[in-house]
């Protein structure tokens, strides 16, 4: 199943996602001050890599459609 997004949506999602990935990381590093914590760290590195993987793949995707509308508004103007 293919979904169809807006150049609006992808971008919200990919913001969405680099907080996600950020607000991970940090979790990461406070449980690695506490002791007995390991599982936690690792919880949490585990969720920042998933989330920065996609918000990578979101955001090239993202761009190439930024590439794809710059090119479709300028045969637009060259009419």
């Amino acid at each position: 199943m293919k979904l169809e997004l807006t150049y609006d949506e992808v971008s919200t999602i990919v913001a969405a996602l680099l907080a996600k990935a950020t607000t991970a990381e940090r979790n990461a590093l406070k449980c690695a001050k506490l002791d007995g914590m390991d599982k936690d760290v690792e919880f949490w590195q585990e969720r920042a890599e998933t989330y920065k993987k996609t918000y990578e793949a979101l955001e090239a995707q993202r761009l190439q459609m930024l590439e794809e509308y710059e090119q479709a508004d300028a045969e637009v103007k060259e009419e």
